[in-house]
């Protein structure tokens, strides 16, 4: 028995692949050159940017209604410009595990031809697969949006959103709605 013996201690379920050599003095031990190392890494990325376009979102419904309203109340004489453009939105996301994702969200639309709409909102989002290539999840976002020299209570809620990739995935708000928009789609990327 001059020769490798295989570790006939590891059993079925272990992954052990220490290799035992007999030494000169007829004990057995241990070549580590060999060995597997078996130390869980964190494939966790747990921090994540992504770039979005949304239309029809909640300042879009707004300056609509304004615009109908100030038609309807003024006769006629008087109009508002509505630039229903929808909204690009920033977000930073940190996960505290595969599931939970909360970050801060930074939204910009131009409804109306003389204001913008700048909403600064934390989210709370639940990834189902975060691991997957096909990522279902649903998100929460609550603030607030700095619009015509106001600051109003802002929210966005979608029930349902896919992400598609891994490392730089596309993101589809698909069942949304609010300050992002009824559909928004973007891209993002995971560190």
């Amino acid at each position: 028995m001059n020769g490798y013996v295989e570790n006939a201690q590891a059993g079925v379920d272990k992954s052990d692949s220490t290799i035992w050599k007999k030494s000169e003095n007829h004990r057995y031990d241990v070549d580590r050159s060999m060995a597997q190392t078996s130390i869980p890494k964190d494939t966790l990325k747990h921090h994540s940017i992504s770039f979005t376009y949304g239309i029809i979102t909640m300042t879009d419904i707004a300056a609509a209604y304004a615009s109908v309203a100030t038609s309807i109340f003024s006769l006629g004489s008087a109009e508002l410009q509505e630039n229903i453009l929808g909204a690009f939105s920033i977000d930073y996301g940190y996960k505290f595990n595969e599931v939970v994702e909360t970050g801060i969200v930074f939204n910009y639309a131009h409804p109306i031809e003389k204001f913008i709409a700048l909403t600064f909102m934390p989210k709370l989002k639940l990834n189902f697969n975060n691991n997957g290539f096909l990522n279902p999840f649903l998100e929460l976002d609550a603030g607030i949006c700095y619009f015509a020299k106001v600051a109003v209570p802002m929210f966005h809620v979608t029930f349902f959103g896919l992400e598609i990739g891994r490392n730089f995935p596309i993101i589809l708000h698909l069942l949304s709605f609010g300050q992002r928009g009824v559909v928004s789609a973007g891209i993002g990327v995971r560190i």
